[in-house]
C-alpha cells in the first residue's frame, strides 16, 4: 500500500474558491479511482492561496481486475437497437456474443479489463481532470491552452516516495513544490506528506488551514491581552483571512478616535468587509480605536507594513464620514422622497409604490399584531428610506440598519428605530424574528407585498428557482406568526395585498382569485416543509391539512401540535385503532350496498343494551367535545371523545351488526357512522391510520 501527494502550485485563488475546489479535485479523482478499481483506504486535502493538495493513503500497486457483462437487446431485436447498444459501449457489433437466457435469447458484451499499474491511473486520472476541471470562470495565460482559475505554475505528484512524470503543455510534474513566495521560494524536494507539511512549515507555509485558523487565534488572544482588549472573531472573517495568508504574521494598528463617533456597524463593517480586519472590542464590549490584522509576512521591524494599513482605513474611515454627514443633513423626509427614482421590480413599480402599499397593509393589521398603530405606520413611511441614502449605497448590507441610525438621530420613538432595523427579520431559518409587535408587522407587510405580488405576476419559484427569494420571504411571515401568536386570516391578508397593487393600476397577470389560491397554496407547501423540520409527525400534518381551510396558521399548527401528542398517548393509539375497525367495517358495507352510510341512526330502532348506552354516550362526549373544540382546547377535546373506546369496545364483544333484520342492520351501521363523523372538521383520522398500517 502507497501514499499519493498531489500539490497544484498556481498563482493566489481567491479565498472563497480554496476549499470548494480542492474538494471538487479529490472527489473527481477519487471517482475516478473507483471506477477503475484502484483501491485506497482514506483520503485529505489542505489548502492556501497558493496550492491545492490533495493525499491518498493505502493505494494499491495496481488496479483490481475488472470483468464488464452487459446485457444487451433480444436477439430478434431490430438493428438499430443492436447498433444502439454496441456504439453506446465504443465497441463493434461484431464484439457482441449471443447467450441463451430463461427469457430467451439476448444480445451480451463481456470483457475482462486486466488491471492497471497505478503511476499510469493516477497520470491519466490528474491529466484528465485539469483539463477539464469545471471552474465558473478561468483564464488563459501565455501561449498555453489550458484554463485554470489562476496561471497553475508547477504541478507536485509523487506515489510511493517516487515522482510521476507527466506533462500537460509546458507544466511537467514532479517531486518538486516551493516555499513561501516572498520568505522562502527556492524549490523543495518532496517525498511525503509529512516530509511535505515538514518542510513546506521551514519554508514558511501552513498548508493545513486549520493549523493557521489556530495560529490567528492564538497569537491574536496573546497580542490583544496585553493590551486589554478583546479578540472574538467571526467564523466567516476568520474562515477568510485564513485563506488570504501562506502563513499569518498579526499585528495590532489603530484609527484616529474622532471616527468612534460613526455609528458602530459602519466602523465593524469597513473593517471586516472593505480591509479584512479584525475589529476590536474593550471591556464593557465597546468597539475600540484598534484594530487585529493579518499579513502574508514579517511585521516586527517593518512599521510601514502598519502605517500603510492604517492609511488605507483612514481613507475608508474618511469616506463614510463623509457620507454618514451628508445622509444626516439630508434627513429621513428627503431621503424617502428619492424612492420613487428606484425600482422595485420593473413590473411592480418603484420602492416609493412598494412603501404605500406595506404601510396599506400594515395599517390594517396593527391591531392584529398587538402593535401601536401610530408608531407600526412612521416605521413604515421611513422603512426603505436608507436605500437613498449614501452609506447604504456604498455598504449594502447596513440597509435598515442605517435606517434605524437616522431615525434615532432624529429622536423618532425607539418602537419606530427598532422596527426599521428589523424589517427584514428573520433573514433564514436561524435568524431571529423582530422582537416588538411594530417590528412583526412591517416585517410581515414587507414580505407579503412581495409574496402575492411576484405571484401575481406569475414570478413564483419553481424547482430549485427562487430568483426573488420567495421561499425566504414565506418562511419568515410563517414563523413572525407563529412566534408572536398572531390570528389572521391568510385569504384575507393575501386579498388586501392584491387590493393594495390594483389601487395603484399595477397590471397583474394572474386575477385575484387565481392569486389568493396560489398564493395560499405556496405558503402552506413551505409551512408543511417547516414542520417537518421541527419533527412534527407527517400524518398528524396530514390529517389537519385534509380539512383545513387554510385560512390560520396558528390554528392549524396548534391542532397539529395537539394531534401529534395525542398520538403518542397510549389512550390515543387506542382511540385511533378502535376507529380504524369502524372506518373498515363501514368501508365493507358501503362497497357491497354501494351506498355512503349517513350517520342519523333512528334512536327508537336501537335494540340492546351496548347500543343504547354507546348512543347515550357518543351524545353526551360529543356535545363536550364540541364546547371544547369551540375553546380551542384541542388536546381536552381528544381525550374527552376518545372516552368512547370502552363503550365501542362494549358494542363490539356483545352486538351483531350483520343481522338478518335489514332495518337493525342499517341502523346499527348508522351509528358506526355517527362515530365515524366525530372530528370531521378538525382532522381526517383515515390519513394517520392509512400510514400506521404503513409502517
Amino acid at each position: 500500500m502507497s501514499e499519493l501527494l498531489v500539490e497544484l502550485f498556481s498563482e493566489e485563488i481567491p479565498a472563497s474558491l480554496q476549499e470548494p475546489s480542492i474538494k471538487r479535485f479529490e472527489f473527481m479523482i477519487l471517482n475516478n479511482f473507483k471506477e477503475v478499481g484502484l483501491n485506497f483506504t482514506k483520503s485529505e486535502v489542505y489548502w492556501s492561496p497558493m496550492r491545492l493538495t490533495l493525499c491518498v493513503e493505502g493505494l494499491g500497486l495496481k488496479s483490481e481486475d475488472i470483468e464488464i457483462n452487459k446485457r444487451g437487446p433480444r436477439f430478434d431485436a431490430n438493428s438499430a437497437a443492436i447498433n444502439g447498444f454496441a456504439n453506446g459501449l465504443k465497441v463493434n457489433k461484431k464484439d457482441l456474443i449471443v447467450e441463451e437466457t430463461e427469457k430467451g435469447k439476448f444480445y451480451f458484451y463481456k470483457k475482462l479489463n486486466k488491471g492497471i499499474k497505478s503511476e499510469l491511473v493516477i497520470e491519466d486520472a490528474i491529466k484528465n481532470i485539469i483539463v477539464s476541471f469545471p471552474w465558473n470562470k478561468s483564464m488563459r495565460w501565455g501561449s498555453n491552452n489550458l484554463k485554470w482559475i489562476r496561471p497553475l505554475h508547477n504541478i507536485l505528484c509523487v506515489f510511493g516516495g517516487k515522482p510521476i512524470k507527466f506533462k500537460i503543455e509546458n507544466i511537467a510534474s514532479d517531486s518538486l513544490t516551493y516555499g513561501h513566495r516572498y520568505l522562502a521560494p527556492k524549490p523543495l524536494r518532496i517525498l511525503n506528506k509529512e516530509d511535505y507539511k515538514k518542510k513546506l512549515l521551514n519554508a514558511k507555509v501552513l498548508v493545513n488551514p486549520q493549523e493557521r485558523k489556530d495560529t490567528i487565534l492564538t497569537l491574536g488572544k496573546k497580542l490583544t491581552k496585553k493590551i486589554g482588549l478583546h479578540f472574538d472573531p467571526s467564523d466567516n472573517l476568520l474562515e477568510e483571512v485564513c485563506n488570504i495568508v501562506e502563513y499569518p504574521f498579526l499585528f495590532i494598528g489603530s484609527f484616529n478616535e474622532e471616527y468612534l463617533s460613526l455609528p458602530e456597524k459602519v466602523l465593524e463593517l469597513t473593517m471586516i468587509k472593505q480591509q479584512k480586519y479584525f475589529p476590536l472590542y474593550d471591556k464593557n464590549r465597546s468597539l475600540s480605536k484598534k484594530f487585529l490584522g493579518v499579513s502574508n509576512i514579517p511585521v516586527e521591524n517593518n512599521l510601514q507594513i502598519i502605517s500603510g494599513n492604517e492609511r488605507v482605513l483612514k481613507a475608508r474611515l474618511s469616506d463614510a464620514r463623509f457620507f454618514f454627514d451628508n445622509d444626516i443633513r439630508k434627513g429621513l423626509d428627503q431621503l424617502s422622497e428619492n424612492l420613487k427614482n428606484i425600482i422595485f421590480h420593473r413590473s411592480l413599480g418603484s420602492m416609493e409604490k412598494k412603501v404605500t402599499r406595506i404601510t396599506s397593509i400594515v395599517s390594517k393589521y396593527s391591531e392584529s399584531f398587538n402593535a401601536k398603530s401610530e408608531l407600526s405606520l412612521m416605521a413604515a413611511k421611513f422603512c426603505k428610506a436608507d436605500l437613498c441614502s449614501e452609506l447604504v449605497y456604498e455598504m449594502p448590507e447596513l440597509q435598515g440598519n442605517i435606517g434605524s441610525i437616522y431615525a434615532s438621530a432624529i429622536k423618532l420613538p425607539n418602537e419606530v428605530s427598532t422596527a426599521i432595523k428589523e424589517q427584514y427579520s428573520p433573514l433564514g431559518p436561524s435568524d431571529k424574528c423582530p422582537s416588538i409587535a411594530e417590528a412583526a408587522v412591517l416585517s410581515f407587510s414587507d414580505k407579503l407585498d412581495s409574496l402575492v405580488g411576484f405571484i401575481a405576476m406569475d414570478m413564483k419559484a419553481t424547482g430549485s428557482k427562487d430568483p426573488f427569494g420567495l421561499r425566504r420571504s414565506c418562511l419568515g411571515i410563517i414563523r413572525i406568526l407563529l412566534e408572536k401568536n398572531v390570528r389572521v386570516s391568510i385569504t384575507d391578508v393575501i386579498n388586501d395585498s392584491y387590493d393594495s397593487y390594483e389601487k395603484q393600476n399595477i397590471k397583474l397577470k394572474l386575477s385575484k382569485s387565481e392569486t389568493q389560491k396560489y398564493t395560499a397554496e405556496f405558503v402552506y407547501d413551505r409551512l408543511r416543509v417547516f414542520l417537518k423540520d421541527k419533527g412534527l409527525s407527517q400524518s398528524a400534518v396530514q390529517a389537519i391539512f385534509a380539512v383545513s381551510k387554510f385560512e390560520d396558521i396558528v390554528d392549524d399548527v396548534s391542532k397539529i401540535n395537539a394531534l401529534s401528542k395525542f398520538m403518542e398517548d397510549p389512550k390515543g393509539n387506542d382511540f385511533l385503532s378502535i376507529l380504524k375497525r369502524v372506518r373498515r367495517i363501514l368501508s365493507i358495507e358501503e362497497k357491497k350496498d354501494n351506498i355512503l352510510i349517513t350517520p342519523k341512526p333512528i334512536e327508537a330502532l336501537l335494540e340492546q343494551k351496548e347500543e343504547i348506552v354507546l348512543y347515550k354516550s357518543y351524545v353526551n362526549y360529543s356535545n363536550k367535545t364540541q364546547l371544547l373544540l369551540e375553546s380551542e382546547e384541542y388536546i381536552k377535546a381528544m381525550e374527552m371523545f376518545s372516552k368512547i373506546v370502552l363503550e365501542l369496545e362494549n358494542f363490539f364483544e356483545k352486538v351483531k351488526v350483520n343481522i338478518d333484520n335489514e332495518d337493525i342492520r342499517k341502523n346499527r351501521l348508522r351509528l358506526l357512522s355517527m362515530i365515524r363523523s366525530s372530528f370531521l372538521d378538525f382532522a381526517d383520522f383515515s390519513l394517520i391510520e392509512a400510514e400506521n398500517e404503513g409502517k
